[in-house]
């Protein structure tokens, strides 16, 4: 190296320059990439995109990038082979479907219970009381959908046989059911949130919803790989804080949820309302603990999967929980709290908190 140039500028400022370049290469190793979200159009993702729209995410310094997919069995394909880490709207039959046949997946968090649609054509609906006015039908259902798991529960719960007291017809989606109650193919469609705003404008009855079979059933649970539950806890907390956030904004100001479907899923005014203004639906990022249970206890009694496996070893409130206490130390407001008193009614073994 030429002297004239260190004596001029001398060894230290030379010390600083290196030391400068390698801490800016460290901190560009240490940036982590954003997190892969699989997500579904409709009111299972309201709250991700509220979150979205109102920047929480980045607010809470956390990146994401979100997909979508057109059914919950190819977003958890997806997830099951690493293209994601973490989906938001793919029900909590699915996952624990998936999970049953060893999947590796962790239920971290909610979006959504209840609020699923049972359809028929326009005027079909006022003989449509109870379950047992399903004998007899021709009766379409989503298969590997959190409702299919509630008909199917409630139909054993109250004596009917699927095989010989009613027609049972298999879709792969719930718009494959909405068109297939619309053509007058099956007498009763069970429905998915999404299908919300169709089945109104088409002009169909909805006599009954998923909570009237299974009252305040979990449904789209937050559910991600074991890899990101491990390597990416702390941007997991981040992310449940921005849903959080998300939440406590819907509660506030439901319009807001509304305008970020409008710009979000790219809805129509009429659409956006109609979904995510839903009563039936309830928005909540708790994780249910006790619900997830409930309903796994549910797929096994109908044998919808069999399995010896604990599913509570595939469910983690403490993220949840982190994320919580997090915002009740940074934002304290009372909204938090009956936030904490819900997670334990939902969460705990009776008065202790359930971390896993």
């Amino acid at each position: 190296m030429d002297t004239q140039f260190l004596r001029k500028f001398g060894w230290t400022s030379i010390l600083i320059a290196a030391v400068a370049a390698v801490l800016a290469g460290c901190g560009k190793e240490k940036q982590k990439p954003p997190l892969r979200i699989g997500y579904q159009q409709g009111s299972s993702s309201t709250l991700p995109m509220l979150a979205k729209n109102e920047n929480y995410f980045e607010q809470n310094g956390i990146k994401t990038d979100f997909v979508l997919f057109t059914s919950s069995s190819d977003g958890l394909n997806a997830l099951k082979s690493g293209k994601l880490d973490l989906g938001v709207s793919f029900g909590t039959c699915g996952p624990l479907t998936y999970i049953a046949k060893g999947a590796d997946f962790v239920i971290i968090a909610g979006n959504l219970s209840g609020g699923h649609p049972i359809i028929t054509r326009a005027g079909e609906g006022k003989s449509i009381r109870s379950v047992s006015d399903f004998k007899g039908k021709t009766v379409g259902t989503p298969r590997i959908f959190t409702s299919d798991v509630v008909f199917r529960g409630a139909c054993a719960q109250h004596g009917i046989d699927l095989e010989k007291d009613l027609k049972l017809v298999e879709f792969k989606r719930p718009n494959d059911v909405l068109e297939a109650v619309k053509s007058g193919k099956v007498d009763i469609g069970i429905g998915a949130s999404n299908i919300i705003p169709l089945a109104l404008q088409a002009g169909l009855d909805i006599p009954l919803w998923s909570n009237d079979l299974f009252p305040n059933h979990p449904c789209c649970r937050i559910v991600a790989t074991r890899d990101a539950v491990k390597n990416r806890r702390q941007d997991l907390v981040r992310l449940l804080k921005a849903e959080l956030l998300a939440e406590k904004k819907f509660a506030d100001d439901p319009e807001a949820a509304v305008r970020a479907g409008i710009e979000q899923q790219m809805f129509s005014e009429k659409v956006a309302r109609g979904l995510i203004l839903e009563p039936h639906q309830m928005f909540g990022v708790d994780p249910n603990r006790k619900g997830v249970l409930k309903m796994w206890d549910f797929m096994k009694k109908i044998k919808y999967v069999e399995s010896d496996i604990n599913a509570d070893s595939y469910i983690d409130t403490s993220i949840y929980y982190d994320a919580l206490q997090e915002l009740r130390r940074e934002k304290p407001d009372p909204y938090w709290e009956n936030l904490e008193k819900r997670y334990h009614e939902q969460n705990d073994d009776q008065d202790e908190i359930v971390c896993h």
